[in-house]
């Protein structure tokens, strides 16, 4: 019984901990902590913690000490706020490597599935990232790819 309600009391201090955090919206659909297999020490696996609590380095986040202290994408020029979102799921300067994600989610999960994903509050951005209750290690796998590929062209690399 102690044991029940200790963890009881954690779980509930686990949720209470992410409410009004908007970093850590997509953590605080999970129902309950657990342990990550995609966290190997590589740097995709970096840039999937960073995407995951919304913490990546992109201007929405980093505007007030960046160099054009602007939160819109200056990637693509298109005037829109650049926030993970925007990164992973419309900037055209991605858009070959978006390809090549999107491809892979189509293969697991289906082309009419990931259309019904898109239109959900998220976006699919959970299901993409391993948040999502039907996780799948091979999108993930892509999306860290993604990711490095993105990072790196971004940096210049």
């Amino acid at each position: 019984e102690i044991e029940k309600l200790t963890k009881e009391y954690g779980l509930n201090k686990w949720k209470h901990s992410m409410n009004g955090k908007t970093t850590l919206t997509w953590y605080a659909c999970k129902n309950v902590p657990r342990f990550e297999v995609f966290y190997d020490g590589s740097f995709g696996s970096q840039l999937l913690f960073a995407v995951r609590c919304k913490a990546l380095s992109v201007n929405r986040r980093t505007w007030r000490w960046n160099e054009g202290n602007t939160r819109l994408c200056l990637q693509c020029n298109r005037g829109v706020e650049e926030t993970v979102e925007h990164l992973v799921l419309e900037c055209s300067k991605y858009e070959q490597e978006r390809e090549s994600l999107i491809y892979v989610v189509h293969e697991q999960c289906g082309e009419n599935k990931w259309n019904a994903r898109c239109v959900e509050e998220d976006s699919g951005m959970r299901y993409l990232v391993g948040l999502d209750e039907e996780c799948n290690m091979t999108v993930v796998d892509a999306m860290k790819d993604f990711l490095v590929y993105t990072w790196n062209k971004r940096q210049g690399g």
